[in-house]
This record gives C-alpha cells, sequence and structure tokens, in this order.
C-alpha cells in the first residue's frame, strides 16, 4: 500500500525539498529549460505544468465571468483593460474639498489641496467618459464595470495560490501573459523531458526539462 507518499521525495527532507523544487520551477519558468537530473526532472515537472493549469483556470474562469455579462469579447477586454486602470463606478463624484478633507481625516490620511482634488475630479471624468463611450447606458455600465473587477478578484485568486509555491512576482506575472496565451488550448503537456546522458562523477542520468513552444 502507499501511504502517506505523494510525489517523488528525492530523498531530501520536506524543507529541503520544496526549496530545491521552487529553485528547479522558478529556473524553469526564467529560461524555459533546465538541466538536472533524471529523478529531480519528472518530480519538477508535475508540479511545475500544475501551476500552469491554475493559471489557465483562472483565466479562463475570470473571462468566463465576463462574458456572462459582455458577450463581446474585443468590449469585453476594453472594460477589463478600463477596470484595470481605475477604481471608480459610473455615477461617482469627487465631493467638495472640505467634505474631502475631513473623511481624508477619518482615514489618516494628509489633506488634499484645491488643485489635488480638481486632477482627482478630471481623472474620474475621463475614466466615466471612457466608459460611456463603450457602453452608453450607463446601468449597463456599471453591470460590465462590477463584472470586470469581479473577473480580476477571479484571476487574483489564481495568482496568489501560484504565489503561495513560486514566491516570485516576475515569474507568475510571466506565467499569466506568456504560458497562459501559449498553451490554454493545450490539455496539458506543456512540458517535456529529454535524456542527455550521465554526469561525470557519480553517473547520475541527466535531463533537460524545457517547456514546449
Amino acid at each position: 500500500m502507499r501511504h502517506r507518499i505523494a510525489g517523488n521525495r528525492i530523498n531530501m527532507p520536506e524543507p529541503r525539498r520544496r526549496a530545491a523544487f521552487r529553485s528547479l520551477i522558478d529556473g524553469l519558468f526564467t529560461h524555459e529549460h533546465i538541466t538536472t537530473t533524471d529523478a529531480r526532472a519528472k518530480a519538477v515537472q508535475a508540479e511545475a505544468e500544475h501551476l500552469i493549469t491554475i493559471a489557465i483556470r483562472g483565466h479562463n474562469a475570470a473571462r468566463a465571468h465576463l462574458r456572462a455579462v459582455v458577450p463581446d469579447d474585443d468590449l469585453a477586454e476594453q472594460v477589463l483593460a478600463l477596470a484595470r486602470r481605475g477604481r471608480f463606478t459610473v455615477t461617482e463624484t469627487i465631493p467638495p474639498l472640505a467634505e474631502l478633507n475631513a473623511q481624508r481625516q477619518k482615514e489618516n490620511k494628509l489633506p488634499l489641496s484645491e488643485e489635488g482634488r480638481r486632477r482627482r475630479e478630471e481623472r474620474l471624468t475621463n475614466f466615466q467618459r471612457e466608459m460611456l463611450a463603450l457602453i452608453r447606458d450607463p446601468e449597463e455600465a456599471q453591470r460590465a464595470l462590477t463584472a470586470a473587477r469581479e473577473a480580476m478578484a477571479i484571476e487574483l485568486h489564481a495568482r496568489r495560490t501560484i504565489l503561495r509555491h513560486l514566491p516570485h512576482e516576475l515569474r507568475v506575472k510571466k506565467i499569466f501573459e506568456q504560458f497562459v496565451p501559449r498553451y490554454s488550448g493545450r490539455p496539458g503537456g506543456y512540458t517535456r523531458i529529454t535524456k542527455i546522458g550521465f554526469r561525470q562523477g557519480d553517473g547520475a542520468h541527466l535531463s533537460r526539462l524545457e517547456m514546449v513552444v
């Protein structure tokens, strides 16, 4: 029976094994290939592909949530891009300076000048104009904007899940920006292992683990 056995332990204590796997996966995602022993390549392969699968599922779930409100793909991408630029609502207004500074004082924030309030109001107005240029009806525009923010939260959850296993934000960013578009239509098999010979000294089997193009 295989009780309490989860993957290849590589004859290492858990903290050291976790650090070794994290380093190997980081190198794989950075350079898109690594050379290591055959045993480590096989052990790392499954975990690396699982992280990409998490990213693809999170990305697809976020897009599906947004498309339920905005069926047009191009329009949905434009709404999502606008939602990422700033947090606002279609009917939001900037209060007078005295009221705004009283609210900031309660939040232990520095007061704004009249010029600062004016810049904030201009920024909000520009966002609202861009949103209403995409969707003219204010209620539909707000529903689309809310759905876009919820989609961002779904994808953020996937990013944070990956960050628990690979705490390098640049690598996680690369997964979503490069690997997700590359592998979104592929049902697994994002990497390949190629045996390249033996290591001098101990004769260990060496393999090259690389991302599939």
